[in-house]
């Protein structure tokens, strides 16, 4: 049976998900974070499950700000209409997950994404995390126009959003977002951010240096500091996903392996999950 996830399904939920966990961490992340009770944070999910008797066999979810979030092994056409039909009628503008799973989503509705990319994805025992001593600090009300500026740069090189949404990141940077700024001299120099997170595992994002700083290893530098700082806070493992080979051998220079392939894609404009005909 496919129903709406429901307080009193988390535990259910949050043993489906670790099972792939991998690919599971915004819907992990989200749930650990917000629940299934109704609210209005952009991050808050409505989760849709396949019931199985008690079993979960496939999860999907969809976030107030509009993104579609999949984990569903085995997914076929005929389950991913079923999956989207408590749905009918809400927005989305995107979807994430991995790789196989959303393609079986993008041909079951004949959407045409305007982005639709594939990502290595990869993990690291925070054990094994090099030692560093590079400084590492929050962003303040200061650095929200240099933020700006860094994440126009960002949202335009892996084309995920506008100048406007970049306003609104660095201003979500200074009051909630676990953005963490690297300096050198007193300057700000490379950023990095935890996208995610549930139970000890983190999952990395926002990762940015400026052009002109490039090729000097302030990526890695700025991951690498930054889970120095959530390993000190009880964190075991990271995840994430590389937006270019470049960032895929930075990660790999600190550690990282490739486990397998993520995707994301976006609508050219946001579009209305249709009721099933």
């Amino acid at each position: 049976m496919i129903r709406h996830a429901v307080p009193g399904d988390e535990a259910a939920l949050t043993a489906f998900l670790s099972g792939h966990l991998e690919t599971s961490m915004f819907l992990l992340g989200n749930l650990q974070a917000q629940g299934l009770a109704s609210s209005d944070h952009p991050h808050a999910t409505t989760y849709v499950i396949d019931d199985r008797g008690g079993r979960i066999g496939a999860v999907l979810g969809l976030s107030n700000n509009g993104f579609l979030m999949c984990q569903a092994p085995g997914l076929t056409p005929a389950l991913v209409h079923g999956l989207l039909a408590p749905l009918a009628g809400r927005e989305t503008q995107g979807m994430t997950g991995e790789a196989d799973q959303v393609a079986v989503f993008l041909d079951a509705l004949g959407v045409r994404p305007r982005l639709n990319r594939v990502e290595p994805l990869f993990a690291l025992d925070l054990a094994r995390l090099p030692e560093t001593a590079q400084p590492i600090r929050p962003p303040g009300p200061g650095d929200v126009p240099l933020l700006t500026g860094w994440f126009t740069g960002y949202l335009a090189e892996t084309d995920s959003g506008t100048p406007a949404d970049a306003a609104l990141r660095a201003e979500a940077a200074v009051k909630d977002s676990p953005v963490r700024l690297i300096e050198r001299a007193g300057r700000p120099i490379a950023m990095a951010a935890i996208n995610a997170a549930a139970g000890d595992v983190v999952q990395v994002g926002g990762v940015y240096t400026p052009p002109a700083l490039r090729g000097q290893g302030l990526a890695g530098q700025a991951v690498a500091a930054l889970l120095a700082e959530a390993r000190g806070k009880g964190a075991a493992r990271a995840i994430l996903f590389a937006a270019s080979d470049a960032a895929a051998k930075a990660y790999v220079r600190i550690g990282f392996r490739r486990i397998g392939s993520y995707r994301i894609a976006l609508w050219p404009t946001a579009c209305r999950i249709e009721p099933a005909a």
